[in-house]
C-alpha cells in the first residue's frame, strides 16, 4: 500500500462515491424483501433522509478544512478520549469490509463457483485489493469514471434486453406499505449503502486544493440514488412477487435474458461488475481503516484546537508523504478475511441483519458520533468556518 501524497479531482471523489455504493444497489434484496413492490420508493427517502447526515459530514470537513475525520477526533476531544473515539470509527470500516468480503464471497461461492471454498474466494479477493491498494488509492479512485462506464453500460444493456420480459403490472398496489415498515426501509437505505460514505471523510483531504467536498458526496449520492430506483424498478416489473423472496433480484433478472436462443447467460456480465464494484467498496473500506489506524499509531502530536488553523494541512498528507505501510496494510488484510469468515453462517442471516440489526449499528457511527462531534465543536467555538458544503 502506498500512501502518497496526491490529489484528486471533485470528479474523481464523485464517481468514486458512486461506484462504493453501486455494490450494495445491485444487491438490494435485504430492502425488498421488507418493502416489496414499494422499496423503489425508499430509494427517495432513503437519499432525502441522508441529506441531514451528509450535512453533519459537510459541516465538520468546513470547520476543519484539510482535515481528516481521525484528526478532527484529536482536535475536538483530545488526544485521549479522541483516540478512543476514533478506534470506535475504525472498527466501523473494519467491520464493512470484512461484511461485504463476506457478501463476495457468499456471491461467488454460492451463485458463480459452488464448489470453492469460501476462504479461498476471500483470499484471492483481499489480495486483490491489496494489490489495488499498493499501486495508490490516487490511481484507484481515478479509475472510478472507467468503473462507472463498466456498472452503467452493463446495467443498460441488460435493461434493454429484458424489455420483453418486464410487467409493468407489478408494482401495481403503489404505497401499501404500512408505516412502521415505511420507516424501516427508509432506515435501512439511508444507513446500509448511503450513510456508509462516511468512509470518504478520511480521503477528501486529497482533493485538488480549493476543491470542496460538499458537492462532490451530494452528487454521488444522488446518481446513486437514482440507479437505485431504476435497479429496483426494473428487478419488479421483471421478477413480480419472485422479487420479494430472492436474495439477489437482479442477478435472477438477468437470467430472464435471452436473445433467440443465443444470448443468454447474461447473468455472467453482472456477476463481473459486482466483482468490480466490491473490489473497489473494500479497498476503500481498507484504505480508510490502514490510514486511521497509521496516524493513531503514528505517534504524532495532535494538532491543537486552534481557530486560526489553515486549511492547507495537512497531517494527512504529511503521514502519507512519511509512511508506507505494508505491515499495516498485510496484517489489516488477515485480520479482514478472519473476521469475514465468521461474521455470518450463511446469507439469510447476513439479509436479516442487514434489515433489522444494521441500521441502528450503522447509524451509531454515521451519524450520532458525528453529530456529536459536530455539537461539541459549536459549543467550543473551535474550527474555522469555511465553506465546504454543496
Amino acid at each position: 500500500m502506498k500512501l502518497e501524497k496526491g490529489s484528486i479531482s471533485s470528479k474523481d471523489l464523485m464517481f468514486s462515491v458512486f461506484c462504493f455504493m453501486q455494490g450494495t444497489v445491485l444487491r438490494s434484496g435485504f430492502i425488498i424483501s421488507v418493502t416489496r413492490q414499494d422499496s423503489w420508493a425508499m430509494a427517495i427517502t432513503g437519499f432525502l433522509l441522508t441529506l441531514p447526515i451528509l450535512a453533519v459530514y459537510t459541516g465538520l470537513l468546513r470547520k476543519f478544512p484539510g482535515k481528516n475525520l481521525i484528526e478532527i477526533d484529536d482536535i475536538v476531544f483530545g488526544p485521549v478520549f479522541g483516540k478512543i473515539l476514533s478506534a470506535l470509527y475504525l472498527f466501523f470500516f473494519v467491520s464493512l469490509a470484512a461484511l461485504n468480503t463476506r457478501d463476495l464471497g457468499n456471491f461467488v461461492a454460492g451463485y458463480m463457483m459452488p464448489e470453492t471454498p469460501i476462504a479461498a474466494v476471500t483470499l484471492v479477493f483481499l489480495v486483490g485489493c491489496a494489490y489495488a491498494l499498493r499501486k495508490g488509492i490516487e490511481n484507484l479512485m481515478h479509475l472510478s469514471v472507467l468503473f462507472t462506464i463498466i456498472a452503467m453500460g452493463a446495467l443498460a444493456v441488460n435493461s434493454i434486453l429484458l424489455l420483453k420480459d418486464v410487467q409493468p403490472e407489478f408494482l401495481k398496489p403503489f404505497f401499501q406499505l404500512k408505516f412502521p415498515e415505511f420507516v424501516q426501509g427508509t432506515v435501512s437505505v439511508a444507513a446500509v449503502p448511503m450513510g456508509e460514505i462516511l468512509a470518504f471523510t478520511m480521503i477528501t483531504p486529497m482533493l485538488e486544493k480549493g476543491k470542496k467536498a460538499g458537492k462532490p458526496l451530494l452528487l454521488g449520492l444522488a446518481l446513486s440514488a437514482a440507479s437505485m430506483v431504476f435497479v429496483i424498478m426494473r428487478d419488479i416489473i421483471t421478477l413480480g412477487p419472485l422479487v420479494a423472496i430472492v436474495s439477489l433480484p437482479s442477478f435472477e433478472s438477468m437470467r430472464y435474458v435471452s436473445l433467440a436462443g443465443i444470448l443468454t447467460r447474461m447473468e455472467s456480465i453482472y456477476a463481473v461488475v459486482l466483482v468490480i464494484l466490491f473490489l473497489f467498496k473494500v479497498s476503500i473500506l481498507l484504505y480508510a481503516f490502514v490510514l486511521g489506524l497509521t496516524q493513531m499509531l503514528s505517534g504524532k502530536s495532535p494538532p491543537r484546537a486552534n481557530p486560526d488553523h489553515k486549511g492547507q494541512s495537512c497531517e494527512t498528507e504529511q503521514l502519507q508523504g512519511q509512511h508506507s505501510a505494508p505491515p499495516l496494510m498485510l496484517i489489516s488484510v488477515a485480520f479482514v478475511f478472519f473476521y469475514s469468515l465468521f461474521v455470518f453462517e450463511s446469507m439469510m442471516e447476513n439479509m436479516n441483519w442487514g434489515a433489522t440489526t444494521a441500521p441502528f449499528f450503522s447509524l451509531t457511527f454515521e451519524f450520532l458520533l458525528p453529530a456529536v462531534s459536530l455539537l461539541v465543536v459549536c459549543l467550543r467555538k473551535i474550527g474555522k468556518a469555511q465553506e465546504v458544503g454543496a
